[in-house]
């Protein structure tokens, strides 16, 4: 008996000494959150639309596409650009001059006019309105913006060589409205717009085209040579091979030159290219 009641003393005296001491202990079993190693302040995020994004990978696809007449892959790049940027002035222009190339001139005229109203001397968008300008016959306002890009300081060679093609171009067009003797007296000048073009910027496909269209289509007296033609547009088809007008022009110049095999390679060529070619329509509806 006296075994037993001493048991339940020692159980009563554990039990009382667990709850005294429990909040001593307790603390010590709880998990304590990590210390932080370094005491510097926490950097917090910018949101995703106040971050700066570097589209230069991007443009330097897209540019280097659209020189090359690659324009369905040139497209998907620019598209990507605008997706993370939508009011980036460079990938705005390059989506008016795919536009542009595509004859959908109003769209693109929409773009190129949007840019120029923040950016007033954006040299690419003033040389691709001065071609749907030049498209429209409206010579004069064409060459107006072409003045206005050559009066740029720090112009590069290649947007030089661009100017110079197209006033090149617009001369030719004027003179193929007015006539033999219009030609006459358009004819060195053209050429030597075309020749400036090319010294400007010589791995420029539209130079190129531009001389070698000239010696296509000029009268004899005032320097047509289809030989010469075909050499230019050969030159410029190895540098563009998908540059549809480039394609049209030599297989206009082989159908002149009387080679049918080079001119039906070339044609079908521009046709798969591009099917609705203002040249090649011109060609279909010369046959």
């Amino acid at each position: 008996m006296k075994k037993l009641i001493a048991l339940l003393f020692l159980l009563i005296g554990l039990t009382a000494a667990f709850l005294f001491f429990r909040p001593a202990v307790c603390p010590l079993l709880r998990p304590q959150p990590a210390l932080r190693q370094d005491r510097q302040p926490v950097r917090k995020e910018l949101p995703a639309a106040s971050r700066p994004v570097d589209l230069s990978a991007y443009r330097d696809n897209f540019l280097n596409l659209l020189k090359l007449r690659k324009d369905s892959a040139a497209l998907k790049e620019i598209e990507r650009a605008l997706f993370l940027d939508p009011d980036d002035a460079t990938a705005l222009w390059a989506k008016a001059e795919v536009l542009r190339r595509g004859y959908r001139f109003a769209e693109s005229g929409k773009l190129l006019n949007l840019v120029l109203s923040k950016y007033p001397g954006h040299t690419s968008c003033l040389i691709s309105l001065s071609y749907i300008r030049y498209h429209d016959s409206r010579f004069e306002e064409a060459l107006s913006l072409l003045k206005q890009v050559l009066s740029q300081p720090d112009l590069s060679r290649e947007n030089k060589g661009l100017s110079y093609m197209l006033i090149g171009s617009i001369n030719a067009k004027k003179a193929s409205l007015g006539g033999f003797f219009s030609k006459i007296a358009y004819g060195t000048r053209i050429r030597g717009y075309f020749e400036k073009a090319k010294r400007l910027a010589p791995d420029l496909s539209e130079a190129y085209l531009g001389l070698g269209t000239f010696y296509l289509l000029a009268p004899r007296i005032v320097g047509g040579d289809i030989d010469k033609a075909i050499g230019e547009l050969e030159t410029a088809v190895k540098l563009t091979p998908e540059f549809a007008t480039v394609n049209a022009r030599l297989a206009q110049a082989y159908k002149k030159k009387g080679d049918s095999g080079k001119y039906n390679f070339y044609f079908q060529r521009a046709k798969e290219l591009d099917p609705d070619n203002e040249v090649l329509r011109e060609l279909e509806a010369s046959k």
